[in-house]
């Protein structure tokens, strides 16, 4: 941080406009050197004072904590661009990694972050460890925030299906004849981003329709048939989809 600092870029904020109309965010902005030094040594100082141990309240209340900090933080722009997975995205290094999310509180599913970048969240999946992604929803439920944006479903299922193709392109590949195998798989695929399309469509008509309450009126009701036929087909071509993928993997 030192030796990249460059001073010069620190006057221009005209990126980020939003966090200019936040008070708080401006406020820590403005009393920044004075935060960072109460944090990190007036509060281990004042923890030392009250149980009678400064030097040790400074090293590990102080220093330690901050070393380790900075470091699982950096892990971030190094291990996480080393070691995981790349489920949703190989157009840059970004590794999804759950013990790199454990120590960074989520912000080790760097792969999804790289791709879906607007999302608040990092771990997407119910079980995956993500404490950023349930304070911030814990914050919206309690008013403190809002309009948190969240990457299109069709978006993310079509960018997992898309790195599962191009894994098993590869594979196939270097399997002598394997011309039937990609031709089906490219199919399943092709068939499998048509229905998704189809179906997460009909869901955002499904949605409006809902909101007018128009579901029940007569002129919706062919409609709602065919959003439900399309949800069937859509899940069975995931499901076919995963047959094919699971034979070829």
């Amino acid at each position: 941080m030192l030796r990249e600092h460059q001073a010069s870029r620190y006057s221009d904020y005209s990126n980020c406009r939003d966090l200019q109309k936040d008070k708080i965010v401006m406020w820590q902005h403005k009393h920044y050197v004075l935060l960072a030094v109460a944090s990190n040594f007036g509060f281990p100082l004042l923890f030392g004072l009250i149980h009678g141990d400064i030097w040790g309240a400074l090293l590990l209340v102080g220093i330690v904590r901050l070393v380790l900090s900075h470091h699982t933080t950096f892990f971030i722009n190094s291990l996480a661009h080393i070691w995981g997975s790349q489920p949703y995205t190989d157009k840059n290094t970004a590794r999804d990694n759950g013990f790199l999310a454990f120590l960074t509180f989520g912000e080790g599913y760097h792969n999804y972050h790289h791709i879906f970048e607007n999302d608040y969240r990092n771990g997407i999946r119910w079980w995956q460890f993500d404490p950023t992604k349930w304070l911030i929803k814990a914050c919206s439920l309690l008013g403190f925030a809002k309009n948190l944006r969240i990457s299109p479903e069709d978006r993310i299922e079509k960018a997992r299906a898309t790195m599962v193709l191009k894994r098993l392109q590869v594979k196939l590949a270097t399997v002598p004849n394997s011309t039937v195998c990609l031709e089906r798989l490219e199919e399943e695929y092709e068939a499998l981003m048509l229905k998704i399309s189809d179906y997460y469509s009909a869901q955002k008509r499904m949605i409006e329709l809902k909101k007018k309450r128009l579901v029940k009126h007569y002129e919706s009701f062919e409609f709602v048939q065919q959003y439900a036929e399309m949800k069937r087909l859509l899940d069975e071509q995931r499901k076919s989809w995963k047959m094919v993928t699971a034979q070829y993997a």
